[in-house]
């Protein structure tokens, strides 16, 4: 089917009537198409503001009419308008983009450049830089075709020896712009800027005083984040969370198997930014805050948290009403009861009498359930989560109680396993099962029905060679 025929009438096209080959020369076309038509929009637009027609009618300005006859918002419209008044002054970089040889974000980016060039009628090659060309050669593969970077034998191949400063940056960067998104070509576009202007001193991108970043407790429970960061505060944390965020087979499985990564790369940000959080909160490292340092506080009457644990009636709790809820946390409020069990598995414990009316009557010792020299016993038996498919690494794990100690469940090794986050609350949700083996004194997991009907035991991640037996 030929792609004109297809424009007359798209809601009318049987795509899933098309074969393979069809649509794999099709799409490219029709990007093609959408990039000449988003240019004829701009050519159009810049003639109803030469000819003030949006005026003539009754809008406030070209923007405003636009906006008004579209779904864009007033930032869109305006944007589209000022981009055809900077197009009549660059005829070059019009015609690529009447052409289809660069999309409109692309187009942008070339044209805040060429805003930005000092002297732009000068020309490129001058006699101060015409002794030293051999500073723009680079090796080639023997053939005279310019590399990847744009710098052929010589980048006046590219430009042009007669051109203008401003016309070698415009066939500069549009001659990068064939094989480079509009992400990279700012960034080279923003090099070409440091060259043409020299660093400016403190500029915005480097300025950590505007820095900001908010945290905000939402109604519905959740914490919303959003800020900016500086160039070095910023590259510094995407480098943190570049090796944490990184797909991990098995990492969000639900059925015991090594299977591919699920998450979406914003879930797996999310997931390394709230370990380097609770890595940094564990190591003690950071200051005091109202005589302690800080950590997670949870507040939880015992006898809620032992109903919520106890799983011969785990469908059966009950609580008394009270001032903050069943479980609260001083930030967040009010939390479920099984977010405070999955937390107290591996915890800190200080026991507090209350009376009737919620005020202290007596304050205990502060306990650490599971002690160092046995989360290195741990550490050394599971080798990190031992939830099947896992085996993510024991420093980013939690221990986890399979009797809550809350319900007497003794602290040891024949009561505790390691697990991340992930498969901590899964284990939580109470579709898997864990035991650890009399016969092994290994961690053996049964799977719930839906996935295994024989709920046959599989043994922890690292012991998944081994032979399966009757846990």
């Amino acid at each position: 089917m030929d792609l004109d025929e297809m424009l007359t009438a798209p809601p009318d096209v049987a795509a899933w009537q098309l074969a393979d080959a069809e649509l794999l020369r099709l799409i490219p076309e029709l990007s093609l198409r959408m990039r000449q038509l988003e240019a004829l929009r701009v050519r159009l637009m810049h003639q109803v503001d030469q000819r003030c027609v949006a005026e003539q009618v009754g809008a406030s300005s070209p923007g405003n009419w636009l906006a008004g006859a579209t779904t864009m918002t007033p930032g869109q419209a305006n944007r589209i308008v000022k981009l055809g008044r900077e197009l009549a002054k660059h005829s070059e970089v019009a015609a690529a983009f009447d052409a289809g040889e660069t999309d409109y974000d692309q187009i942008r980016v070339i044209v805040e450049l060429l805003n930005k060039v000092p002297d732009p009628d000068a020309p490129a090659r001058s006699t101060d830089n015409t002794a030293d060309d051999d500073t723009a050669e680079t090796d080639s593969d023997g053939d005279g075709e310019p590399d990847g970077d744009g710098n052929g034998e010589n980048v006046f191949d590219i430009v042009g020896t007669d051109a203008t400063r401003a016309q070698a940056c415009a066939r500069y960067l549009l001659y990068a712009a064939r094989t480079e998104d509009s992400t990279t070509l700012a960034r080279r576009a923003k090099a070409l800027d440091q060259i043409l202007n020299g660093d400016k001193k403190n500029p915005d991108s480097e300025n950590a005083e505007l820095n900001e970043f908010h945290a905000s407790p939402g109604l519905g429970g959740r914490v919303h984040l959003k800020g900016h960061l500086d160039a070095a505060s910023g590259e510094a944390l995407l480098a943190a969370l570049s090796a944490l965020s990184k797909p991990r087979p098995g990492a969000d499985n639900r059925d015991g198997q090594t299977s591919n990564d699920q998450r979406t790369p914003a879930q797996r940000r999310a997931d390394a930014l709230t370990h380097i959080v609770r890595t940094y909160l564990d190591s003690g490292q950071a200051p005091s805050e109202g005589g302690e340092r800080p950590h997670i506080n949870v507040f939880v009457d015992a006898d809620d948290l032992a109903a919520t644990t106890d799983q011969h009636h785990h469908h059966e709790r009950g609580h008394r009403g009270r001032r903050r809820g069943p479980a609260w946390m001083p930030w967040l409020g009010p939390i479920s009861l099984d977010l405070a069990a999955q937390i107290s598995c591996d915890a800190d414990i200080t026991p507090i009498t209350m009376d009737a009316d919620g005020n202290p009557l007596d304050v205990g010792r502060t306990t650490r359930l599971i002690p160092r020299k046995l989360r290195r016993a741990l550490n050394a038996r599971d080798c990190g989560c031992a939830f099947p498919g896992c085996g993510r690494p024991a420093a980013w794990t939690e221990g986890h109680h399979i009797q809550h100690w809350a319900n007497g469940g003794p602290t040891n090794l024949s009561n505790l396993v390691l697990l991340c986050r992930f498969h901590h609350t899964t284990i939580h949700r109470g579709d898997w099962t864990v035991t650890i083996s009399k016969t092994d004194g290994h961690p053996w997991f049964t799977p719930p029905t839906w996935i295994d009907p024989r709920r046959q035991p599989m043994p922890a991640h690292n012991r998944r060679n081994q032979l399966t037996f009757a846990a």
